[in-house]
């Protein structure tokens, strides 16, 4: 059995074979993950979600590939496989609905394999040990090269999740509704967003690419009908592009070209203490209608449950702000506002009130994302720092209100 390093390939001809994902505590990795087989195109996409086989959906349409069930594995028929799928890949994902901060760091050894149809192992992909914060990832790949079949080792991880991963294939997986920790923001799963009105509600979100595209949380336009974007300069009207529930992520398109566009910090990430300032549009409008601006620092590297995509800081917010950007003391991205502590829900727990508890969804998180969906993100090295009414006047060309209608 030859031993395969990422990027490595090794001819595997016609036949029968068998591939599968398995991963070390076994019970943990099976109770936690699940693996797909997804067949396609020339140009790397899937047709739909047919073309995706797992456990929910045992077969392919031509039935050339085949979930067989556990330990997580595939059949595969290579000679029945139609000539217009070029590629299969074996793509590995934690559960939706798993805890924050479970990735595949958590498991001790994963690994992939392939055996012949008299089950011989050929092959072995053992993932290179790291920590790994991912939580989708493309195992290996099946592919044709000159009328002949490989299996390649490829490792590839999303750092975006599972919404990331299909968007990679043209796919869009439905994904249900995490719940988040009582004690994390509001009692609703709009997090910080505010309400105007029974059908109405709104939060902050920023251009990311001359085009017009947005970004904010999910739980900002969650059961949206009609979404507009205000700024003291213009208004506008905005279509959703894709949305990413797991990590509380959307992305949105305005009918018209924005005045600035953020730029994400390239390098190194938000550091414990650093200053920051977070612009927004809270309370819906009732400070005034242009953006607030506050101050504070980084005050944690990880969120609540230990989870590693959120960072903490104490600029103040309030309900609106969530999708806000995150801004170092040069301007640029390092976080998207997301969610705040509920002070009264810790008051009745503890008999304390907390200040200024906050969260945010850390930049590397985002570009992922919009890099996931296509969008090429503006970003910029860690330069000196400016003064905040600089930073807040830059800010007002590219932080917008967000309103919407249910």
């Amino acid at each position: 059995m030859r031993e395969l390093q990422p990027g490595q390939n090794q001819p595997i001809g016609g036949g029968r074979v068998v591939v599968g994902v398995s991963g070390e505590p076994r019970e943990d990795f099976e109770a936690r993950t699940q693996i797909g087989a997804v067949l396609l195109g020339a140009g790397g996409q899937a047709r739909d979600l047919s073309d995706l086989v797992s456990a929910e959906q045992p077969h392919s349409p031509d039935n050339s590939v085949t979930f067989t069930g556990y330990p997580p594995e595939f059949r595969i028929e290579l000679d029945a496989v139609p000539a217009a799928i070029t590629r299969i890949a074996i793509v590995l994902a934690v559960k939706p609905g798993m805890p924050p901060g479970v990735t595949f760091s958590v498991f001790t050894a994963i690994r992939s394999w392939l055996t012949d149809a008299a089950d011989q192992p050929l092959l072995l992909f053992p993932l290179p040990p790291a920590s790994r914060g991912e939580t989708a990832m493309i195992m290996a790949e099946l592919y044709r090269h000159q009328g002949q079949w490989k299996f390649r080792a490829v490792g590839q991880g999303f750092a975006a999740g599972l919404p990331a991963l299909a968007a990679h294939f043209g796919l869009r997986v439905p994904q249900p509704v995490p719940e988040k920790p009582p004690i994390i923001g509001p009692e609703s799963r709009r997090g910080s967003g505010q309400s105007t009105g029974p059908a109405a509600f709104s939060g902050t979100g920023f251009c990311v690419h001359p085009e017009g595209y947005v970004l904010t949380n999910h739980h900002v336009i969650e059961g949206a009908r009609e979404i507009l974007a205000r700024s003291p300069r213009q208004r506008c009207r905005l279509e959703p592009v894709f949305a990413d529930p797991t990590n509380d992520l959307a992305l949105l398109r305005a009918d018209t070209s924005w005045p600035g566009v953020a730029a994400f910090r390239s390098g190194r990430q938000a550091q414990l203490g650093e200053a920051v300032i977070v612009v927004g549009y809270p309370l819906g409008g009732l400070l005034g209608s242009g953006p607030q601006v506050t101050t504070g620092n980084v005050s944690s590297l990880i969120g609540p449950g230990d989870d590693t995509r959120s960072l903490q800081f104490t600029a103040p917010i309030q309900s609106g702000n969530s999708g806000g950007p995150v801004l170092d003391s040069d301007g640029a991205v390092v976080g998207v506002v997301s969610s705040k502590l509920n002070a009264v829900r810790v008051h009745e727990m503890t008999g304390d009130i907390p200040q200024n508890v906050n969260f945010a969804i850390k930049a590397a998180l985002a570009c992922s994302f919009l890099d996931a969906v296509g969008v090429d993100c503006q970003s910029r090295a860690a330069r000196p720092a400016r003064s905040t009414a600089e930073i807040a006047a830059e800010a007002r060309d590219f932080v917008v209100k967000i309103e919407c209608q249910g």
